[in-house]
């Protein structure tokens, strides 16, 4: 084997070895952690909106990107985050999963949030006001409940 061909095969794997390692340090968002986010950052979104104008947008395009954050409006499948607004000024923002349709289970499952846009004393609530219906909870709760090694989930001990 000439000096050249060893060459071109020591490149070889060196660039293999790279792109391998590069492939196994990339971290995958979940498509559910991607729509929390997303739902998650239109609230702040629509509450800088809601200083800025005294008034809720009527749809999530009016609202101002925050520099810094992933600004999407959409779910992991490209959706619009669904936004509604209540006669008490809660806000609803959802999405109904990767099959679209209410209810579901583990992606396919339903990913709703409320919030009351207003404090108690009708000033507009801040952007980190807390979730009444958190939209990560029942995902949450599935995770603790699936681990295997979970505490709640073990067989009562033997007598």
């Amino acid at each position: 084997m000439n000096a050249t061909r060893r060459d071109w095969i020591i490149v070889a794997i060196v660039v293999v070895g790279i792109v391998g390692f590069l492939m196994l340090s990339v971290d995958v968002i979940p498509p559910t952690s991607q729509t929390a986010g997303a739902i998650h950052m239109c609230k702040r979104r629509i509450q800088r909106y809601a200083i800025e104008h005294n008034a809720l947008p009527s749809a999530l395009i009016e609202t101002k990107e925050i520099e810094g954050y992933d600004n999407s409006i959409k779910d992991a499948w490209g959706r619009p985050i669904i936004y509604g607004v209540d006669t008490n000024g809660l806000v609803t923002l959802a999405s109904l999963g990767k099959d679209n349709k209410p209810g579901g289970t583990g992606d396919g499952a339903d990913m709703i949030g409320v919030y009351p846009s207003r404090q108690p004393s009708g000033r507009w609530s801040d952007e980190l006001v807390g979730w009444i219906k958190d939209p990560f909870e029942d995902f949450r709760k599935r995770k603790i409940t699936a681990e295997p090694n979970n505490a709640a989930n073990a067989a009562p001990p033997h007598r």
